[in-house]
């Protein structure tokens, strides 16, 4: 059974490697780059100021600070560190497959993907306590998923990497924001 999931992992991420082209190289590239974090995070923050005011958005970034820290130090040393997958770029047998442009390849270890991870756990916890409107909550989901897709077209990550760093971080927002919410109640009967 578990040699049948690694057999499926590895060949869709081949399939999905292979989807490839010059005009998408600096796109994945962007998805998986630091700079996509900043202005999400400043969007949350601000939104969270309209609704919340000064002392609300201090709890709004607490909380959503720690859930970036427990989803990181799960994915990326628990994690990673216990089941010592390697990625596929670290592996001899798939090397030569891989579509590459001179992109570099990471850790040395893959399970779980701590991208897929933190940004699920960002847009997860942020969309959870915070009332968007339903369209713009369905489209910041995009970039969980193109963040996911550019690790895998980066060749760094399996798909199973993906789908686990997602739950990871989903799990962690989903816990965090049941606690941000139980703290900004109390928060609020205090200030009454």
């Amino acid at each position: 059974m578990i040699s049948e999931i690694k057999n499926l992992d590895h060949s869709l991420f081949l399939f999905l490697n292979s989807f490839h082209s010059t005009a998408l190289d600096p796109i994945m590239v962007f998805f998986s780059g630091q700079m996509i974090w900043i202005p999400l995070i400043a969007y949350f923050l601000w939104n969270s100021l309209k609704i919340n005011g000064k002392r609300g958005t201090l709890l709004f970034g607490l909380f959503l600070f720690l859930c970036l820290i427990a989803s990181d130090v799960t994915s990326s040393y628990i994690l990673k560190n216990t089941f010592e997958r390697l990625r596929p770029c670290r592996q001899i047998e798939l090397i030569s497959q891989i579509y590459s442009f001179g992109q570099k390849c990471g850790g040395k270890y893959g399970f779980v993907s701590s991208h897929a991870s933190n940004s699920m756990a960002l847009m997860t916890f942020s969309l959870r306590v915070l009332p968007l409107s339903r369209n713009l909550k369905y489209g910041l989901f995009f970039i969980p998923l193109m963040v996911g897709l550019s690790r895998i077209y980066l060749g760094v990550h399996f798909p199973g990497d993906i789908l686990g760093g997602m739950t990871v971080g989903f799990i962690w927002a989903s816990l965090l924001s049941y606690f941000y919410k139980e703290a900004q109640g109390a928060s609020l009967n205090l200030s009454h």
